[in-house]
């Protein structure tokens, strides 16, 4: 068990009276983040105080003692804490859970990299989607039971808070959060001292301090370099979330990746599986090829190793999210590190720049896109990596998304759910059998409890807009807005390709909409432009311009500083939920998951999730139904659509139809709410690449790495030999019924390679949609010395129609290997 400082612990301790001591422990789990009676238990010792930061910790130590002795006469407060600590050491200490049932001799640990993880508003490091992903994928492992270990960075000022001022500007604040009230704890050593670990950067030693999180049973630590053993400059690299300086993210990246795995070599943790979330940890790799290649092993050994054992997920086809730097600035930062190991930045190399996305690919058997049209648009992105490779066999899968259900569901949905489908559902969120249930609940609790969650997001804007004015000296109304009205909601980060204008890109119709006084219609936008992003600055500032003039004014509202606290009233607390891509750019996208789960109807254009999750009754496609890029020229008619969405459909049915608007909404819940949650995800997750990885890593290390020392071998003789394997001859009898393939192996063995005939019929070019593959068998040895064989096979009853497409093709084959074109090897002969 790592050791944490326990000085502020301690501290807790002491000032609770005993009958209320269970409350440090639970302070110091994230567990409580999704529990609705724990939260409840934090709300009731004070809610001011509650309200304003979400930090049990900081709360404990900010409560007078009188407040605790207060509490311990308090009947109802006393019998919610008895209730929250039996189900937090029930959970704590399970029987059994979904993991120990299905994978009862795992032994080895799977780790996690992210350069962000979004917990809790109380744990601010963070800045959106990824974040978000990172944790709900976090929460989700802990309540499945996976021997889940997750590693990222500790930022004093965390990504920033966001104000706008009088004129519609962003303005980025960064507070300094102090690490000993927030519920995290220092990792100590075995001799009780700060644990430092040592991460050489350029040509020094940066020393780094762990901190450790615990949410529910997974451990999360973090890794900071404001500690007094490290220079000025490296004290800061750790300063801000996603440092727009290309010198400190490299450096946040090598600490990250190369930091990381020293911080679990230092704890004794050896991990069975890696996973990448992004590219941004990739330099984890180089570090553990450089640990096997000390520990005696061949480059492509320690490759092999490390590529059969880690699993790596792209998040976005945006370029800008796909971080590259100069190779020279890349070896000037690893030069200590990479001293008599230069092979490795090969491994990244994408001519004179250094790719981290490339980096993970190429170190990664497993890798997958955040959707099956994000895959598909990956396939496209990376194609260059497996020339000849048709796009459907390239090794990029699709995990879709999805959400941690008990995180974003609204208090009075769960409460819905618990007494309509029982509370089955918060341990199998993801089987849809159980959500049929939702038939059951009555039209009119279902609405009722919707307009709960619009009271609560009514309150939150209506105070955000009041500490707006106040904070700007403005004296103008607070706005009342009817719970009854129909309230769009828009919120995610101010990127441009998401299109945040296009709602208010003809003024003229949204004028005509929004001032129907018969059938009132409000538009609350939110989200934060990264401080760099100039272009999404202007798209915010333009909204706050329009929100300003006369006719929108009390219409549309920015609510400042979106965070995981806002967020989780707004996605539960608005009627339609707007995702406005360029199609194909959002890979995923999951605030539009956490909305329908509430019942909120999405309004989104064809991509990321939308593309799986639209079923025609549960909300509506904004443009075409087609998953074909889209350019500039395309928003204008995008817009369009919307416009006519609003005027024709969405408003007409909120307000003339409420029975139908009704049973979208339970279409909603009961169609998104279990193909989108991460218990979904994570299983899958665990079934089709974790499991595989760890039996990878089993085979490739056992006696002495005889594995990889095996496949590393066969490597080298088929990278020696693939330059002179070809096609030799091609006979195909009279009738097309057969043919024989004379192949030259050149050394090869038949077992090394397959031989394929592919064909079907012919789409574009020699591109073949659904193709069929037949395997050729019973290689024969023609002998003479040579390495000589011929294959027989059928089939061929369509050679020669115009319409049809015959190949056939050879690649290096290894049952160990994952995917059949992993190494990017084929040759290609026509038969047409």
């Amino acid at each position: 068990m790592v050791k944490t400082d326990e000085c502020i612990y301690k501290s807790i301790r002491g000032k609770l009276p005993s009958p209320l001591i269970g409350l440090a422990d639970l302070a110091y789990n994230y567990w409580w983040s999704w529990n609705r009676r724990a939260t409840k238990l934090w709300e009731k010792i004070d809610p001011e105080h509650w309200a304003e930061y979400k930090n049990p910790v900081k709360l404990l130590l900010d409560t007078p003692t009188s407040r605790f002795k207060e509490l311990l006469r308090d009947d109802d407060f006393m019998n919610l804490y008895e209730l929250v600590m039996e189900q937090f050491e029930d959970y704590m200490n399970p029987e059994s859970t979904w993991f120990s049932t299905n994978y009862p001799k795992w032994d080895r640990p799977i780790v996690y990299f992210c350069m962000e993880y979004g917990i809790s508003k109380s744990l601010p490091i963070y800045s959106g989607g990824l974040g978000i992903l990172a944790g709900d994928h976090v929460k989700t492992a802990s309540d499945l039971g996976l021997p889940f270990i997750a590693v990222g960075l500790l930022y004093k000022h965390g990504y920033f808070k966001q104000e706008i001022d009088e004129k519609g500007n962003q303005i980025e604040i960064f507070p300094e959060y102090k690490p000993e009230e927030m519920p995290i704890r220092p990792v100590l050593n075995k001799d009780g001292k700060r644990l430092l670990v040592e991460v050489p950067i350029e040509d020094r030693t940066v020393y780094a301090r762990a901190f450790e999180v615990q949410v529910g049973r997974v451990r999360i630590y973090l890794l900071d370099t404001d500690v007094p053993e490290n220079g000025p400059e490296d004290r800061t690299i750790c300063d801000y979330l996603y440092n727009a300086e290309m010198d400190k993210r490299i450096k946040q990246e090598i600490l990250l990746g190369i930091g990381g795995m020293r911080l679990l070599k230092a704890l004794g943790i050896e991990p069975g599986v890696v996973h990448l979330n992004e590219g941004h940890p990739a330099f984890a790799n180089l570090q553990r090829i450089a640990w096997l290649m000390e520990e005696g092993l061949t480059f492509t050994e320690a490759l092999s190793v490390v590529r059969g054992t880690t699993v790596f997920t792209t998040h976005t086809p945006v370029p800008a999210g796909h971080d590259r730097f100069p190779i020279e600035e890349v070896r000037k930062r690893l030069s200590l590190f990479l001293e008599g190991r230069e092979e490795l930045l090969e491994l990244g190399r994408e001519g004179d720049q250094f790719n981290m996305t490339l980096l993970a690919i190429r170190t990664s058997s497993y890798v997958n896109g955040v959707s099956k049209l994000h895959a598909q648009v990956s396939r496209r992105m990376w194609q260059h990596l497996w020339p000849g490779v048709p796009l459907d066999e390239i090794p990029i899968e699709a995990i879709t998304n999805g959400v941690h259900t008990m995180t974003w569901v609204h208090n009075e949905m769960r409460k819905l759910f618990d007494r309509y489908i029982g509370k089955v559902w918060r341990e199998h969120t993801n089987i849809e059998g159980i959500w049929y249930a939702i038939e059951r609940i009555p039209d009119k609790e279902l609405w009722e409890a919707h307009l709960e969650a619009k009271r609560q997001f009514i309150e939150l804007l209506r105070r955000k807009v009041m500490e707006k004015n106040e904070r700007l000296g403005i004296d103008d109304p607070i706005p009342a807005i009817d719970e009854n009205a129909l309230i769009i909601g828009f919120a995610r980060r101010f990127a441009t390709y998401k299109r945040a204008i296009l709602l208010i890109s003809d003024l003229e119709r949204l004028k005509k909409i929004l001032s129907d006084s018969t059938r009132p219609v409000y538009i609350v936008f939110g989200g934060k432009a990264h401080p760099n992003d100039w272009g999404g600055k202007e798209f915010l500032k333009r909204i706050y311009e329009v929100s300003k003039m006369p006719e929108f004014r009390g219409k549309i509202f920015i609510l400042e500083n979106y965070d995981m606290g806002s967020a989780r009233l707004m996605v539960a607390g608005v009627d339609v939920w707007l995702n406005t891509p360029r199609r194909p750019l959002e890979a995923s996208g999951t605030s539009g998951m956490k909305a329908g789960l509430n019942g909120v109807l999405n309004a989104s254009i064809f991509d990321g999730w939308w593309v799986e999750g639209y079923n025609g009754k549960n909300g509506w496609v904004i443009g075409e139904e087609s998953t074909e890029p889209e350019s500039e020229e395309d928003d204008v008619k995008d817009a369009q659509s919307l416009y006519d969405l609003l005027e024709r459909e969405i408003i007409p049915t909120y307000y003339g139809n409420r029975e139908k608007w009704i049973y979208m909404m339970k279409e909603s819940i009961k169609s998104i709410a279990p193909r989108f949650s991460t218990h979904r995800m994570v299983k899958e997750y665990m079934d089709r690449f974790y499991s595989k990885a760890m039996s990878n890593h089993i085979w490739l290390t056992r006696d002495n790495y005889k594995g990889a020392k095996e496949i590393a071998e066969w490597k080298e003789r088929v990278m020696n030999s693939w330059q002179y394997v070809d096609f030799v001859n091609i006979n195909i009898n009279e009738n097309k019924s057969g043919l024989e393939v004379t192949v030259n192996l050149d050394g090869l063995r038949p077992d090394d390679v397959k031989v394929e005939l592919y064909y079907g019929v012919r789409a574009e070019g020699y591109h073949i949609e659904k193709p069929h593959i037949i395997e050729l068998r019973h290689p024969k040895f023609l002998g003479n010395g040579e390495w000589i064989y011929t294959y027989k096979g059928s089939a061929l009853k369509h050679l020669g129609d115009p319409c049809w497409h015959y190949a056939l093709r050879i690649y290096p084959h290894h049952e160990k290997l994952p995917y059949k074109f992993l190494l990017g090897l084929v040759k290609w002969i026509g038969l047409d």
